[in-house]
């Protein structure tokens, strides 16, 4: 038998990913004034990505160190939108267009996995709908 729970674990993490994302680009937006200050973002890593990053090490008789990752993404510096006279890297209409598109797909794969709950739920009541 199939696991049937197989499909939401996958949409679980992408949604963990874009609520992290959503908190990062914030503090950006946040930083908008700030003098030298460079806009962080998150690129999504998958689990053995992140493992193979936390085990990189000088010495290979040492432990791995944390990687500079949270749940389901690695925290990267981005300087793409170049530096203002203060030396602050944050262009506010950046952001935002990406505070948009983070939030729309948030709320696609939100639609997906409610759809796919509904699914289950009617599966688990023999179809009867309640």
């Amino acid at each position: 038998m199939s696991n049937l729970f197989s499909v939401i674990s996958p949409l679980h993490s992408a949604l963990n990913y874009h609520l992290e994302r959503s908190s990062v680009l914030a503090s950006n937006v946040a930083h908008v004034d700030t003098p030298g200050f460079k806009p962080k973002d998150l690129e999504r890593v998958s689990f053995n990505d992140s493992f193979t990053a936390a085990l990189r090490v000088t010495n290979e008789r040492h432990m791995g160190g944390a990687p500079t990752s949270l749940e389901n993404g690695r925290v990267f510096t981005d300087l793409s939108a170049g530096g203002g006279k203060d030396g602050n890297f944050v262009s506010l209409d950046r952001e935002a267009a990406k505070v948009a598109a983070n939030q729309m797909r948030y709320d696609v794969i939100s639609a997906v996995a409610s759809a796919e709950l509904r699914g289950l739920a009617f599966a688990a009541s023999d179809g009867r709908g309640g």
